[in-house]
């Protein structure tokens, strides 16, 4: 347990450490979509597809559909626990997109997989990658209908990114390596090693970046958007762990710890980039994301240690 926590608290440690070099004007606020764009397109695309070839030769690997079916159930229980919330806190109909959004979406790429590196090893990233597919299908497809939702929007979804992004890919790439049993060449390997090993500093440290952009008294404004982390931090997972408590059949140790550090997530980023480009409430998904990420350094930590 000291194990994982030390490893989940140096890591928000670094996500200090970038909101503090943000607000100093370190790094100027312009490049931090390009060190964004360096992380999602290039390091951790490398250190998912080198999660996967790791496993070549191992025994005894987790059964690989329980985390796909977890990760599905998940996001259907998630949407409709939220749905429910929505009503009965009688939130705007032009926040009830996010609000549900944010429950039911986690921040399973661009912070659970260097989080499930950290403390799981490769083998937890590599089943948080196959995680996060099934959750980039959802995030693009219902996601978008939800944050468009009350809003006059008749755009088709976009199918391409339903599949087609570096992370999927590198996932396709790494299987095709693991199960054809295709040795990477070593110096091509030494290569992938060093910008796999960047990836879980600079990744929080983006995170930290993105959010030192935010002016904090704007996002205490609303106070009833403080009642949102609490349903994606505290009630989601508490949730999970109970019901990961009381299944019928036993689950794969390592699988269950991923599902958990899944939905003990803050919420999903990406959904500030869907709603500036449909034009919808980038404001509320803006203090979303900037809420339940900020309240995740305390209770991603206590989750684990009472999940695991």
């Amino acid at each position: 347990m000291s194990v994982v926590a030390t490893s989940v608290f140096l890591l928000f440690a670094l996500i200090f450490l970038g909101f503090f070099i943000g607000k100093r004007g370190i790094v100027q606020k312009n490049s931090i979509p390009d060190l964004s764009n360096l992380v999602l397109m290039v390091t951790m695309p490398v250190t998912v597809f080198c999660s996967i070839v790791d496993q070549q030769g191992k025994t005894g690997a987790s059964p690989y559909w329980q985390i796909i079916v977890g990760v599905f159930l998940l996001h259907l229980c998630s949407a409709l626990l939220s749905l429910v919330l929505v009503r009965i806190l009688r939130i705007p109909e032009e926040e009830q997109g996010v609000w549900i959004f944010s429950c039911m979406n986690s921040n399973n790429g661009f912070m659970g997989l260097p989080l499930a590196l950290s403390v799981f090893g490769s083998e937890g990233m590599f089943l948080m990658a196959l995680g996060n597919v099934i959750s980039n299908l959802i995030m693009f497809s219902f996601g978008i209908k939800l944050l468009t939702w009350h809003y006059d929007i008749r755009e088709k979804l976009n199918f391409r990114k339903m599949f087609v992004n570096n992370i999927n890919i590198a996932v396709v790439l790494g299987f095709v390596f693991l199960l054809g049993n295709i040795p990477v060449p070593d110096i091509a390997d030494q290569l992938l090693t060093y910008l796999s090993n960047i990836t879980s500093g600079l990744a929080m440290l983006v995170v930290g970046l993105s959010l030192s952009r935010l002016e904090l008294r704007e996002v205490f404004r609303d106070k009833r958007m403080l009642l949102l982390p609490v349903l994606r931090l505290l009630v989601v997972p508490l949730l999970v762990i109970a019901v990961l408590s009381i299944l019928p059949f036993e689950m794969d140790a390592l699988t269950r710890n991923v599902l958990i550090l899944t939905s003990a997530l803050p919420s999903a980023s990406a959904q500030s980039m869907i709603t500036e480009q449909y034009h919808t409430n980038t404001s509320a998904a803006a203090r979303a994301v900037f809420l339940t990420t900020l309240f995740s350094v305390a209770t991603v930590p206590l989750i684990m240690m009472i999940g695991l």
